[in-house]
């Protein structure tokens, strides 16, 4: 699978008018000096109302923080997690360079299992291979769809001018959607992006957020106490 980050998914999404969903991949060194699509997504993104003016200013994931996220899904007994010193960074330039944390995973007998990689921002996790390569964290021979995969989306949403947004997750790859305005239907699901079957509406999913581009129903949609 492609690498896909969170943010970049939805600048493709706006980018393309919310009619197909397509890869994000990093410029190449010869883009390098224009103003890469990632953030012109995210301009117009802002410029929209999609984003959270205060995104930018998150305070970053601890290296604890980012070992949590590798261990907690682990079974304690078989497994073992480690912070490593590897500095991992990718982007065709400092200014849109992302950074991660490498964590390496063992048997608890010692014999490796893989690495994961935790970006320092969101905290996404995605299975390392070496040598910058970043697959889905679903291709991590640990991956567990009932633990990793499914949950997360469920949920009752507000969102502009109090539109509800009821999700219910069927599968590790589908979901189920429903808006108050009567608008409903099931979406295919990409890591922390989702499609409509029809292809008309795409859907974010970051930090309790869900955010809606397409179908007259685009906006920030929050989670609400269950």
């Amino acid at each position: 699978m492609k690498r896909t980050i969170a943010f970049a998914a939805l600048g493709a999404l706006l980018l393309s008018g919310c009619a197909q969903q397509t890869d994000v991949m990093e410029p190449s060194a010869e883009e390098s000096g224009a103003e890469s699509p990632q953030l012109q997504a995210l301009e117009r993104a802002e410029q929209a109302g999609l984003l959270d003016q205060n995104e930018n200013a998150r305070e970053a994931l601890t290296e604890d923080e980012a070992l949590s996220a590798v261990t907690e899904p682990l079974d304690a007994s078989k497994y073992t997690a480690a912070m490593t010193d590897e500095v991992l960074s990718i982007g065709a330039d400092a200014a849109e360079a992302r950074a991660y944390f490498v964590v390496e995973v063992s048997e608890t007998g010692g014999k490796a299992v893989g690495k994961v990689a935790v970006d320092q921002e969101t905290g996404e996790r995605y299975n390392y291979l070496g040598d910058g390569v970043l697959e889905d964290y679903a291709t991590f021979p640990l991956y567990n769809p009932a633990v990793d995969g499914v949950g997360g989306w469920e949920g009752t949403y507000k969102g502009p001018v109090s539109i509800l947004l009821e999700i219910t997750r069927d599968t590790p790859d589908t979901l189920t959607y429903l808006f108050s305005d009567g608008t409903q239907g099931t979406a295919t699901v990409t890591g922390e992006t989702a499609r409509s079957e029809d292809g008309d509406i795409n859907f974010l999913l970051a930090e309790n957020i869900v955010t809606v581009a397409g179908g007259g129903l685009t906006g920030n949609y929050v989670a609400q106490p269950s």
